[in-house]
Order: C-alpha cells, then structure tokens, then sequence
C-alpha cells in the first residue's frame, strides 16, 4: 500500500499592519529647560510619520500618557494596539545635541528592528530637520512602506530657517501639551 503526502496549502504570511506609537523621547538634559526641544523632535519625527499612508499613527495624545511611566513594550501594545514602537531620547548642550532612537516590535520578544544615535552640531534649521526626516525615512524602510514622492516632499519640507523661530514654536508647543 502506497501512502501519498498530500502537502498543506501554503496561505501567505500574514503581513503585520504598520501601526507605530512614537513614545515621547526621554530629555537626558541636566537643564530640563532642553526637554521643549527634545520634545520637539519627537513631535516631528511622529508628524513624519503621520505623512506616509501606509502607517497608521497613535496621536501624540495618546502616547503622551507614558512620558512619565515605565511600563513594558507588551503593556504598550495591550493598551494601544500597535506593531511597532518608537522611542527615543537625547539631549541638547550648548549648540550641539544628540539623539538614540529605535524601532521595536511590539510583542513579548520586544525585537529591535532598527535603531540609531545621532550627534549634531546646530548651525541651521536644516541640521535638526534633515535628521527627522532620516528617522522617518529609516523607519519607512525597515517596515517595507512605500512613500510616495508628495509625502518625501511633505516630510522633507523646512517650515521655518529661523533657530530662534523655531526654538519658540517648540517651546510654545511643549507647554501646550502641558495644559
């Protein structure tokens, strides 16, 4: 008697949504006064992100509630609902700052998928923005997104060449979210 293998269908794997939380960054400032600025770049950088239609984003909103929690990735995912995790944090000294962030799966194994450290010096706006704009580009990347070229455009896009302008849109934003 011949015994016949008859193979399993093969369904595709199932492709993870791309929901990100961008936590707020950490200020690693001694001068808390940097944590508007810190702020900031992680506002941008979940702005960014918001731009590329593949991704779905939890508002800032919605992450701003763990800026002083320590909880762990998988009660993040259980409370939000996400696949991925965004978090950072840097700090600012004099003219210069420097930022780590990295993208996590967001399940019990809590899998690094990327992550970087940047240290730059700020001469002009374009030395804060081209870095946000790598993140966003960077993290697209890793999770396979497609960004269309309005959305580059929209995520490269300078608002302001003014440090001090938008030293002032940061901090004015910063105490916004505090009220």
């Amino acid at each position: 008697m011949a015994l016949f293998f008859i193979p399993k269908q093969i369904k595709p794997k199932k492709q993870l949504e791309k929901s990100i939380a961008v936590l707020p960054f950490r200020n690693k400032s001694i001068d808390q006064e940097n944590a508007a600025f810190i702020n900031g770049l992680m506002e941008k950088t979940l702005n960014n992100l918001q731009l590329i239609n593949d991704f779905r984003v939890i508002s800032r909103t919605s992450v701003e509630q763990y800026l002083d929690q320590i909880k762990s990735i998988p009660d993040i995912d259980r409370e939000l609902g996400v696949n991925y995790i965004v978090e950072g944090s840097g700090q600012k000294y004099g003219n210069t700052f420097s930022l780590s962030v990295q993208l996590i799966k967001a399940d019990k194994k809590e899998d690094h998928l990327w992550g970087r450290s940047f240290e730059q010096v700020i001469k002009e706006v374009d030395d804060i923005l081209q870095i946000q704009s790598e993140i966003a580009e960077a993290i697209a990347n890793e999770l396979e997104a497609n960004i269309t070229a309005e959305e580059k455009q929209l995520i490269d896009k300078v608002p302001t060449q003014n440090l001090t302008a938008l030293d002032f849109y940061q901090t004015g934003s910063e105490e916004y979210w505090k009220y």
